[in-house]
C-alpha cells in the first residue's frame, strides 16, 4: 500500500473531492482524520472508507474552517486519536457566482475566509501536530487551489481573488518551513463535479464535457502524499495538463511507456506543448505511467 500507516487530515471532506480523497488515501492505507461542517455527511464516509477493508483507522471531528478555535479543536482530536499527522490537505472552500458590483459584501467575505484564512488556520492548528523529524519522510500540506489562477472566468471576483491570495499564502509557508521538513503544495483543478461546481446537480451522471469526476483527481494527491514527491516544495500542479498527457498513454506503444525517459521523447514527439507543460515534473509522470498500467 502506497500510504500504509500513515495519518493524513483532510478538510472539506464530507462530500465531493474530499470524501475522494479520504477513501483513495485510506484505500492505500493511510488513517484519515475527516472534518467538515456537517457530522451526517462525515459519518457517511467514515462507513464507506471502513466498508474498504482496509482496517485503517478514522476519526471524525466537525467544526467550521473559518472559526479558529474549533479548528484548534479539530487537530487537537485528531492528534489525539491518530497520533502525529504524516499529511494534511487543506481542501475545504466556498465560492460565490455574481457580477463584482452585485456580490453581497459578507458573501465576498465568506468565500475569502473559507479559502484563504481556512487554509491559514488549517496550517497552524496543524502545524504542532505534523511529524517534522524526518527529512527522507517530510510532512506534506497540501492546498486544494484553482486554474483561475492565473487566469480569470468573470463573476467570481471573490473566488478568483482567494485562490490568487492562496497562492502567496503557499509561497511564504513553503520558504518559511521548508528547514522544519514541511514541504507546501498545490493542485489546482480546472472543472470538477461538485457541489462547488454544479450544486445540487453535482454527481448526477450528466456532467458537462470537459468536467473530471473528483475521483479522476486522485493521483495528484496520492502523488504528493506520497515518496515520489519527498523533494517537491512549493509547486503548483495543474490535473488539466497531465490529463492531456494521460492520453498519449493510452495511445502509445507499449514499448514507449514504461517509465517517463522513454516516454518523453514520444510525448515529445506528439505534442510539444503538452510535453512543456509537464516536463519540470518527471517523478509525477512515473507515478501516472505506474498507475496506468
Amino acid at each position: 500500500m502506497l500510504l500504509k500507516g500513515k495519518n493524513i487530515a483532510i478538510t472539506g471532506s464530507g462530500r465531493g473531492l474530499g470524501r475522494a480523497i479520504a477513501l483513495a488515501c485510506a484505500k492505500e492505507g493511510a488513517n484519515i482524520g475527516l472534518t467538515s461542517r456537517t457530522l451526517e455527511q462525515l459519518n457517511n464516509v467514515k462507513r464507506e472508507t471502513e466498508e474498504l477493508g482496509t482496517g485503517v483507522k478514522v476519526v471524525v471531528q466537525n467544526g467550521d474552517i473559518t472559526k479558529y478555535e474549533e479548528v484548534e479543536e479539530i487537530f487537537r482530536v485528531f492528534h489525539e486519536e491518530l497520533g502525529l499527522l504524516n499529511g494534511v490537505i487543506a481542501n475545504a472552500g466556498a465560492s460565490w457566482m455574481a457580477s463584482a458590483h452585485e456580490v453581497p459584501p459578507e458573501k465576498f467575505a465568506m468565500v475569502i475566509n473559507a479559502n484563504i484564512l481556512g487554509v491559514f488556520y488549517t496550517f497552524r492548528a496543524a502545524y504542532p501536530y505534523l511529524k517534522k523529524d524526518d527529512k527522507n519522510n517530510k510532512a506534506r500540506f497540501i492546498i486544494t487551489g484553482s486554474a483561475v489562477y492565473p487566469s480569470v472566468m468573470g463573476r467570481f471576483s471573490s473566488y478568483t481573488a482567494s485562490k490568487y491570495g492562496v497562492v502567496g499564502l503557499q509561497k511564504e509557508l513553503a520558504t518559511e518551513y521548508k528547514r522544519e521538513n514541511i514541504i507546501v503544495n498545490m493542485i489546482l483543478p480546472t472543472q470538477v463535479d461538485t457541489k462547488l461546481l454544479r450544486g445540487r446537480r453535482a454527481g448526477d451522471g450528466n456532467k458537462p464535457p470537459g468536467v473530471l469526476d473528483p475521483e479522476e483527481l486522485n493521483d495528484y494527491y496520492l502523488f504528493l502524499m506520497s515518496d515520489y514527491a519527498n523533494r517537491m516544495n512549493d509547486e503548483l500542479i495543474y490535473p488539466s495538463y497531465f490529463e492531456a498527457a494521460r492520453k498519449f498513454i493510452a495511445d502509445a506503444p507499449g514499448d514507449k511507456k514504461d517509465n517517463w525517459e522513454v516516454f518523453q521523447d514520444y510525448l515529445k514527439e506528439k505534442s510539444p506543448r503538452v510535453f512543456d507543460n509537464v516536463k519540470k515534473f518527471g517523478n509525477l509522470m512515473d507515478f501516472i505511467l505506474i498507475r496506468s498500467k
